[in-house]
């Protein structure tokens, strides 16, 4: 996510995605970029593997609560 800063010509980099060959992991960075679009940031990377399983446990427990809650569509 990128945001620019009000009054200032800097932009806020929070968790940008670094594009990498190897998708063993994620890499993340952190920062400022000037209007010149150079880069001040820190950059964080890992597998993220318990992170990714909170996430699609999340999203199963809510598709599941999405279809109990849809009503049935009988077929005419």
């Amino acid at each position: 996510m990128r945001f620019k800063v009000p009054g200032q010509s800097v932009s806020v980099r929070l968790f940008e995605r670094v594009e990498t060959k190897d998708n063993q992991y994620d890499i993340f960075d952190v920062g400022i970029e000037q209007e010149d679009g150079s880069i001040d940031s820190v950059v964080v990377g890992g597998s993220f593997s318990y992170a990714k399983s909170l996430a699609r446990a999340a999203d199963e427990n809510a598709a599941a609560k999405k279809a109990a809650t849809e009503p049935a569509v009988a077929a005419a």
